[in-house]
């Protein structure tokens, strides 16, 4: 077994202290869970979350993604390919990892 060292921010390290607390996860199953799992699917993975905090909400963010929704629906006769549909949302908001 190896063990490694990683330099974080004070601010970061706190910042991910509490996430990981939230989702009852230690930093130690964290980055082995990270790890496995960018091994399986050999590339950087999956989205872990915890509930946001409030200074990252903006009620613009949710009105425009809102507007964005409903002008997609109104403009189509037919119905939709929900999974499609999921696969933008989230490029737009975590970018494409194609």
């Amino acid at each position: 077994m190896k063990t490694i060292s990683i330099r974080l921010e004070d601010t970061i390290y706190e910042e991910l202290n509490e996430m990981l607390n939230e989702m009852g996860q230690t930093k130690q199953t964290f980055y082995e869970s990270f790890t496995r799992t960018a091994l399986r699917e050999r590339s950087i993975p999956f989205i872990i979350s915890a509930p946001a905090k409030a200074r990252y909400r903006r009620d613009s963010d949710k009105l425009a993604a809102f507007a964005r929704l409903e002008e997609s629906r109104k403009s189509f006769s037919e119905s939709i390919d929900y999974d499609e549909e999921r696969e933008e949302a989230m490029d737009a908001k975590y970018g494409s990892v194609d």
